[in-house]
């Protein structure tokens, strides 16, 4: 085997690496990329890492969008843009609208937009909830909120926190979101449409209740662990 000298810069830059690695700081936000639904997608430190459980959440939406209809989405707490930008890929027909409370994922989002060409049917607020889109009415409404319990912030990994308290943590209760989103969805909402959530592995009662209370009727779908993991409302 054929001897190669490593410059220094590659040495110090891979050491440096191995040491932030060994401080809790993700793989994903070591490489600065991570793949969602079989595309890649940039991502950053404090901005909320694409799962695959949440590949779910996309599979639900695309088995309701058809093809051949322009519609437009909403999606509150874009992250990455990872959910809103595979809708997007996959049905060139759709426009979306989406909203963060974080100006990092509103950048990072608009940035993976532009990398997947899907830009010019992508449209990104910096709000919360309905605040930016308010008079306007969309197809359907999709969520990965956060769904975490404030108490169990202090027990989380040390890497799964770099991803924000606020991209994890759904107050003290963790279903929070969903009591406000039941409150407000409907007002968006045009006739026909539907919402998608993900939620925690043991909130689907819950979940299911509160959107029941406001009208929905409501599906739930399992993870491939078994778990309780994506629900889809219909008004």
């Amino acid at each position: 085997m054929e001897d190669y000298d490593i410059p220094p810069y590659v040495e110090r830059n891979f050491f440096s690496l191995l040491e932030e690695r060994k401080e809790g700081k993700p793989l994903q936000y070591l490489m600065g990329e991570w793949d969602f639904f079989g595309r890649t997608f940039r991502v950053k430190e404090g901005v909320l890492i694409p799962r695959p459980e949440t590949e779910l959440l996309v599979e639900k939406v695309l088995d309701l969008l058809p093809n051949e209809k322009r519609l437009e989405g909403y999606e509150i707490g874009v992250g990455s843009g990872c959910i809103s930008i595979t809708l997007l890929s996959e049905r060139p027909l759709l426009s979306m609208t989406g909203c963060d409370i974080n100006p990092s994922a509103v950048e990072l989002s608009r940035e993976n937009a532009r990398l997947h060409n899907v830009e010019d049917r992508f449209e990104v607020h910096f709000g919360d909830m309905f605040s930016p889109v308010r008079g306007r009415k969309f197809d359907f409404v999709v969520s990965n909120p956060p769904y975490i319990p404030a108490g169990r912030w202090k027990d989380l990994p040390e890497e799964v926190k770099r991803e924000g308290y606020s991209s994890l943590i759904g107050g003290e209760k963790g279903y929070e979101f969903y009591e406000r989103f039941a409150e407000e969805v409907c007002g968006y909402l045009r006739e026909g449409g539907f919402v998608a959530l993900e939620i925690g592995h043991d909130q689907g009662k819950k979940v299911r209740d509160i959107l029941g209370s406001a009208g929905f009727e409501v599906k739930i779908f399992k993870d491939l662990s078994g778990q309780d993991r994506v629900v889809v409302g219909w008004r």
